[in-house]
């Protein structure tokens, strides 16, 4: 069944408050915000980590623990549906993650990240999340912050 464009919209509405809500759990470290985005069987793929997001919740733990402050801008969102309740999706994602001071040092780091968002969403029991997920890094810069 086709859906009607409201319908559609409302599918697009969902999906991209899904990925600004993956935003920011990542930046404020909401680890269960970050598990809601996705369904329970969903992999991603990001940067060396490969597998389920149960994993990928504790690699971002992991990953994090050394970082003072995040933020993810998600972008460029496109939105393909395949039927009714698929949608692939990339999006464009700028990250800045300011590292915390080495031990003695006057200044810090701040990694600057451009990546996408290569996104398979699927709706069950009407709700739209990430069933698989790509994250392809295209650039990566570090910078001293004074």
């Amino acid at each position: 069944m086709t859906e009607s464009p409201v319908s559609r919209l409302a599918d697009r509405i969902e999906i991209e408050d899904c990925l600004h809500r993956y935003a920011r759990a990542v930046d404020r470290l909401d680890y269960d915000g970050i598990a809601a985005c996705y369904f329970d069987d969903a992999t991603d793929t990001h940067g060396s980590y490969v597998g389920p997001v149960a994993g990928l919740v504790d690699d971002i733990r992991h990953r994090h623990r050394t970082i003072d402050a995040a933020q993810h801008f998600v972008t460029n969102m496109l939105i393909d549906f395949d039927g009714d309740d698929r949608a692939f999706v990339e999006s464009y994602c700028l990250a800045y993650l300011r590292q915390q001071p080495a031990d003695g040092a006057a200044s810090q780091s701040e990694a600057i990240t451009r990546c996408r968002y290569v996104d398979r969403f699927e709706r069950r029991e009407g709700r739209w999340a990430i069933a698989d997920r790509v994250v392809v890094f295209d650039e990566s810069l570090s910078v001293e912050v004074v």
